[in-house]
């Protein structure tokens, strides 16, 4: 009997053994091919997207190239900068930089921004833009429908792709959570492909934590309202179940910034907002320029508040607010450079379900805005 149970106690041993090598060796093998890569934390679309139409730090637009006597300004923001809808020579940069040219010859418009960047990545990309160029000026493009959800959130999309992510606590700025485009998880690539195949990404498990330990509470609606109800919701969500106002438990649509009263989650957004505001404005000064915040207002901001509407969905009531709406972007701003531009035309979006900017409502904005700068006497240099 014991020498049996020598040996499969043996057995099991070498079992064991030949097991290790084979990790070892398929570890070994994994490793040369560099199969599974790690994830990247942030993203530029550019090299996909639009190959060709990259300047040297990947995003769209002109090279980075200057003279020592140009005015350099820089535009920052998102898909509303990026604009992979337009022909390259018709970017927001190209318009800036012809308007601004009625007020000075020697001017150079570069684009930072990217399709679903919020403050964060606009913020982190910045400052390696600072490690080996000047700006005279940066101007951030706010969009009021996902800016604030974009701090929030440590993903973005439905695969929850990972991006440096900061939060605050006790009302300090904390974070990143990792450096821009930087890869992130275990080197190990038996443990990545396990993780690809059976267990949770890396920005399921953010999300959670998120979720549970960071965030406050999100808006809460009503489960009986007096008043008039707008049922257009519910007919949405009924022909497009899957997809019609996904999230909007965590207040991850659109329409967030009007839902009334302000929930601690968009009070905490708006804080967390106004600290990166903070920090891009002290990395521009410190590299002797100048923060400027601009949004443009579209012809339904500009009507008269009005009451506030209930929307039915799913057997809840959503209260919607202008002047909600309004008093967020008020508390956002304040204390920051900032101009909200008006759109007077009606026709200012890229198709009726694309809320993007179209062409002539760009070149409009972009007018606009180099004769706000070009009248505060910003080209005279410090």
């Amino acid at each position: 009997m014991m020498i049996k149970n020598g040996q499969v106690l043996k057995a099991t041993f070498t079992l064991l053994i030949g097991c290790l090598f084979a990790l070892i060796i398929a570890e070994m093998f994994l490793q040369i091919i560099d199969f599974p890569t790690r994830p990247i934390s942030g993203w530029l679309n550019c090299k996909n997207k639009n190959p060709g139409q990259c300047n040297s730090m990947g995003f769209r637009g002109v090279e980075i190239n200057y003279e020592p006597d140009d005015f350099v300004v820089v535009l920052l923001g998102d898909s509303e900068v990026y604009t992979s809808y337009f022909p390259v020579e018709q970017m927001p940069e190209r318009h800036l930089e012809s308007f601004l040219r009625q007020y000075i010859d020697n001017v150079k418009v570069f684009t930072i921004a990217d399709m679903g960047y919020g403050q964060d990545q606009q913020y982190l990309a910045l400052k390696k833009y600072f490690e080996n160029h000047r700006a005279d000026l940066v101007l951030l493009i706010f969009t009021a429908r996902n800016d604030i959800d974009n701090n929030l959130y440590p993903t973005s999309g439905g695969n929850n792709t990972i991006k440096p992510s900061f939060w605050l606590k006790d009302g300090k700025l904390m974070g990143p959570t990792e450096e821009w485009l930087e890869p992130v998880g275990t080197k190990i690539k038996l443990a990545l492909l396990w993780r690809f195949y059976f267990g949770k990404s890396i920005g399921e498990h953010r999300i959670e934590k998120w979720k549970k330990n960071i965030l406050p509470s999100s808006y809460k609606p009503f489960k009986q309202y007096d008043g008039e109800v707008d049922y257009s919701w519910q007919e949405q969500w009924n022909k497009h179940p899957q997809t019609a106002y996904k999230g909007i438990e965590y207040e991850r649509v659109g329409e967030s910034m009007k839902l009334t009263p302000r929930s601690e989650m968009r009070e905490y957004g708006i804080k967390l907002t106004r600290k990166l505001f903070s920090e891009i404005k002290k990395l521009t000064e410190a590299n002797s320029g100048r923060f400027i915040i601009f949004k443009e207002e579209r012809p339904w901001e500009m009507e008269d508040a009005g009451k506030d509407k209930a929307y039915l969905l799913n057997g809840n009531y959503y209260i919607m607010s202008i002047r909600q709406y309004h008093d967020n972007l008020k508390e956002l701003f304040d204390g920051f450079e900032h101009y909200r531009i008006p759109l007077n035309v009606d026709d200012y979006r890229v198709e009726e379900e694309d809320f993007h900017l179209n062409h002539q409502a760009v070149d409009l904005l972009m007018e606009e805005l180099s004769n706000i700068i070009g009248g505060k006497g910003y080209f005279k240099r410090k």
